[in-house]
C-alpha cells in the first residue's frame, strides 16, 4: 500500500482534501478495504462530490496501489462514465427518490459488475431526496448487502438520516481544518486520559462537562482530531495538534478500535443535534468508549 497521504496530495488522482479526510483516506489506504455503505456529510457540495468519486475510483480500481488513477477503472470513475457506478436520478418532476425506482435500484444491486470487481451507487442530495419510507425500503439492502456493493449517500447534514441507517454507516465529515478553543481541546485531552485509564471515573468526569449543545459539539470535535492524529502516528507520521494525548491513545489501540471511536463520534454528533439530555450522552459515550477500549 501507498505510503501516508498529505492534503492536497491524494496519490494521481488530482483531489485535494482537508486534513481530517486525508487522514481517513490514509488508513482507507492502508486497509485495503472500503466500507459497503457511507455517508459523506459536508456543506460543500462540490468537495462531497469529489471525495465520492474518489472513493468510487479506489471501488473499481484494478491498480495494485488504490486508487492508481491510472488504470482504465479509474480513469472511467473520475470522469463518471463507469459502467459499473451509478449516480442515480430524480424521476420526472419528482423531488424525492421513489420507492418503486428503489427497489428497481435494490434489483439490479445483485447483478454482477460489468467491467470492476465491484459496483457502487451514490446518490446525491439525499438531505431532500431520501425520506423515510425510501430510507426503510432500503434497511434491509444496507444491513445485508450483497458482495462488493458500496453505497455512498451525499448529504449536508446526516440529522436527516434515521437512526438505524445511520448505525449502518460509516460517517465521514468534511469539515476543513477546524479551530478550536482551547477550552474545548482541553476536555478533549480529558477524555482521552480517560480511555487510557484503568478506572471509569475520569472517563465519566470529563464527559460530564458535555453539558450544553456548543461545548458537547466542539469538544467531540476536537476530540475526533486526537484520533486522527493517534492514526497517524500509528501510520508513522507526525500528528498536528496535541502529540502526547495523540501517543497515547496510539499506545493504547488498535487503528481498528480508533476507527470504531471516530464512527461513534459521529453517532454522537447526531446525538447532540437530536438535543439529547447531557447525562444520558456522557452514560452512553462512556459506556460505548469503555466497549471499544476493552474489546478483543
Amino acid at each position: 500500500m501507498s505510503s501516508d497521504l498529505t492534503e492536497g496530495d491524494c496519490v494521481n488522482t488530482g483531489f485535494s482534501f482537508d486534513e481530517n479526510t486525508t487522514a481517513y483516506l490514509g488508513e482507507l489506504q492502508k486497509t485495503g478495504r472500503l466500507p459497503h455503505a457511507i455517508i459523506i456529510e459536508s456543506p460543500d457540495v462540490q468537495k462531497g462530490m469529489d471525495l465520492a468519486v474518489y472513493l468510487s475510483m479506489f471501488a473499481v480500481c484494478s491498480g495494485e496501489e488504490k486508487p492508481c488513477g491510472a488504470c482504465k477503472n479509474c480513469q472511467n470513475a473520475r470522469s463518471k462514465a463507469h459502467s459499473d457506478i451509478f449516480y442515480p436520478q430524480l424521476q420526472p418532476k419528482k423531488k424525492a427518490y421513489q420507492v418503486e425506482q428503489m427497489r428497481d435500484l435494490i434489483k439490479d444491486a445483485y447483478i454482477l459488475p460489468n467491467e470492476a470487481d465491484a459496483k457502487v451507487y451514490i446518490f446525491e442530495d439525499c438531505d431532500a431526496r431520501f425520506t423515510e419510507l425510501v430510507q426503510n425500503t432500503f434497511l434491509k439492502l444496507f444491513e445485508e448487502p450483497p458482495q462488493n456493493v458500496h453505497f455512498i449517500l451525499l448529504c449536508k447534514t446526516a440529522q436527516t438520516f434515521l437512526p438505524t441507517v445511520l448505525s449502518r454507516f460509516t460517517i465521514i465529515r468534511i469539515r476543513g481544518s477546524e479551530q478550536l478553543d482551547e477550552a474545548y481541546i482541553q476536555i478533549a485531552k480529558a477524555i482521552a486520559d480517560g480511555i487510557t485509564d484503568s478506572k471509569e471515573y475520569p472517563l465519566l468526569k470529563a464527559l460530564n462537562a458535555l453539558n450544553d449543545k456548543e461545548t458537547a459539539d466542539k469538544t467531540i470535535a476536537a476530540f475526533r482530531l486526537l484520533l486522527r492524529d493517534a492514526l497517524v502516528l500509528l501510520s508513522g507520521g507526525e500528528p498536528l495538534g496535541d502529540r502526547e494525548s495523540a501517543k497515547s491513545l496510539a499506545g493504547r489501540l488498535t487503528r481498528k478500535k480508533i476507527l470504531e471511536m471516530m464512527d461513534l463520534c459521529g453517532s454522537a454528533d447526531y446525538m447532540i443535534q437530536q438535543n439529547v439530555n447531557s447525562n444520558l450522552l456522557a452514560t452512553w459515550m462512556c459506556g460505548e468508549l469503555r466497549r471499544i477500549t476493552w474489546q478483543r
